[in-house]
């Protein structure tokens, strides 16, 4: 790259150029970046090309909002005279993993472009992007603040300031307070873009009642994937497949959730799946004991449903589907140190069957006393650490978060059934919590289930007896077909069962094993 000799504003080349694209990003875009922008990004630019511009966007996946904030950051910075840009976001990372690998790939483009003389006037460093010869006044950077500390983004005031949120519906609206408060000139700009995660704060109100269709000053745009140039048909089919109606609506259709309930299920659902036989007899199945030892207070039962088990995932003509058979342990009275006797002989009665045990607590005992007996046929549950396929990883906060959704999918779409035979009062305790789980989306548009603890406090007791349920469909709760299972066909029938669940068996442990993106 040739040295730099004259600072910007001195270069014959410069008035023309702020001339020509200063009130046009979409001109920008085209020929300084050399891109062929979207529709939706066209929107975007032109949006945020009018001076004092305020622009929300509600966006699904895969859109180009992104790239989009990357290109009207280098607008704002090339064409406005000792400019500020600050990108905000709930996390720095989200700017530094997403907007910031944009820069490089645009300063090539730039470079190979028609005014490819202005790529030696600014430098692209891992926390500014800044014209030479002003690092400290003419610059890009990224900031952010921590809940409870919105000051941290005080101090911001230009002629020329614009201000880019990612993730938006994530950032608090103490922070906004912040934000707006800053933009004092009359052409100061601000842009934000988010999936639409909650139907409240500030994100939700530039969508409404500060959105110009309720005499706002927001320009609220929606960018649906479905609509996007840049989005495959096979990833909406998948996404289709894959994600709850509300999950698509979120993340597809850019449509902020329209349920009023707060929680995951209703009490009618559940009760629905009582007398419900979802695995018919000669299907193949395997069995799952899954254990939740009581840890005092306000977690006063041990609680160990037995469960017959067919399929795997959450959606899909193999979706997993459980059947609560009986409820061999439901105590408030055992000794922790008499439950691994339990395990084993429960173990014993059903062939090949897994037992789920919650290691945190109280479990940590049981599952050490089953090591020194030397059983082996338990899976450790450590549901507050993340998951482990990618798919997970993206749609869920924590394993806990996957297991309980993933459970209130099956109730939803008829995939949990509880035999006639389980104790009525059993099945009252679990409609009564299940239809009592708090969730919400986070920043990543992932579902978050609340804390045991924010639950108390709302006077939710906790839901022992729905979490030990909702193990059996942990992504990693593998299942060995029974040897007691009647196929009522004959032997051909039973080894052609054995090997369908095989292969699902060898398809998961192939998933799991897979590295994340």
């Amino acid at each position: 790259m040739a040295q730099t000799r004259i600072s910007l504003p001195l270069d014959a080349r410069y008035r023309s150029f702020v001339e020509r694209y200063a009130f046009d990003c979409v001109r920008f875009a085209i020929e300084v970046c050399g891109l062929v922008p979207t529709w939706q990004q066209i929107e975007l630019f032109q949006s945020v090309s009018d001076p004092g511009s305020r622009t929300s966007v509600s966006s699904g996946h895969g859109t180009g909002k992104t790239s989009g904030f990357a290109i009207i950051a280098l607008w704002h910075l090339l064409c406005y005279f000792c400019s500020n840009t600050i990108l905000t976001a709930p996390k720095i990372t989200t700017v530094s993993d997403g907007v910031w690998k944009e820069f490089a790939d645009l300063s090539t483009k730039i470079q190979n472009g028609p005014q490819s003389w202005i790529r030696e006037y600014f430098e692209i460093e891992s926390e500014r992007v800044y014209v030479k010869g002003f690092k400290l006044n003419w610059f890009v950077i990224a900031k952010t603040a921590p809940r409870g500390s919105p000051e941290n983004l005080a101090g911001a005031h230009r002629d020329w300031l614009l201000w880019l949120g990612d993730e938006a519906s994530g950032i608090p609206d103490s922070n906004f307070g912040v934000i707006t408060g800053s933009l004092t000139d009359a052409n100061n700009r601000i842009a934000i873009a988010s999936q639409p995660t909650r139907p409240t704060g500030f994100f939700y109100d530039t969508h409404h009642k500060l959105s110009r269709d309720h005499g706002g000053v927001w320009n609220a745009l929606v960018f649906n994937s479905e609509e996007s140039p840049i989005v495959s048909a096979a990833f909406i089919l998948e996404k289709r497949q894959q994600y709850t109606e509300e999950e698509y609506s979120i993340k597809v259709l850019g449509e902020f959730p329209e349920n009023s309930s707060r929680f995951l299920l209703g009490p009618k659902a559940i009760e629905a799946a009582y007398g419900l036989e979802v695995i018919k007899p000669g299907e193949p199945y395997g069995w799952l004991l899954p254990l939740d030892v009581a840890g005092g207070g306000y977690r006063d039962w041990s609680v160990m449903p037995a469960f017959k088990v067919n399929g795997q995932g959450e959606y899909g003509p193999d979706a997993r589907r459980a059947q609560l058979t009986t409820v061999p342990l439901h105590s408030n009275t055992i000794n922790p140190a008499e439950l691994h006797g339990h395990v084993i002989t429960e173990s014993r009665e059903r062939p090949n069957s897994n037992a789920l045990i919650d290691a945190g607590g109280m479990g940590l005992i049981v599952c050490k006393q089953l090591d020194l007996d030397g059983f082996a046929n338990y899976t450790k549950v450590n549901w507050g650490a993340p998951n482990f396929a990618t798919e997970y990883k993206e749609r869920y906060f924590n394993q806990r978060a996957q297991a309980i959704c993933g459970l209130s999918r099956a109730v939803q779409e008829g995939r949990f059934g509880i035999s006639a035979d389980v104790p009525k009062s059993f099945v009252k305790k679990l409609v009564e919590q299940g239809s009592r789980i708090p969730y919400s989306y986070d920043e990543k548009a992932r579902r978050v289930i609340a804390k045991k603890d924010d639950m108390r406090k709302e006077g939710i007791p906790s839901p022992d007896i729905w979490d030990t349920c909702s193990f059996v469909f942990l992504e990693n709760a593998t299942v060995s077909l029974a040897e007691d299972f009647d196929t009522g066909a004959g032997a051909d029938n039973k080894a052609a069962a054995r090997a369908r669940v095989m292969e699902r068996l060898q398809q998961q442990a192939a998933q799991n094993a897979a590295p994340a993106n």
